[in-house]
């Protein structure tokens, strides 16, 4: 059975991943914004592409 000390030191451990997993997380979460925005913009200009290339009448 571990020590209270093993408990107290693992504990401390998981808490330091989880802040570093969290931090990590937010920066893929800005990322994916990002992408996001971006993704839409090259939307738009495809469909202002085609809308120029349509024949008028």
């Amino acid at each position: 059975m571990a020590s209270w000390k093993d408990v107290l030191v693992d504990l401390l451990t998981l808490t330091d991943e989880v802040k570093r997993l969290d931090e990590l997380t937010e920066k893929l979460s800005d990322r994916t914004i990002d992408m996001d925005k971006r993704l839409v913009r090259l939307e738009t200009m495809v469909e202002i592409a085609r809308q120029r290339q349509l024949p008028s009448g």
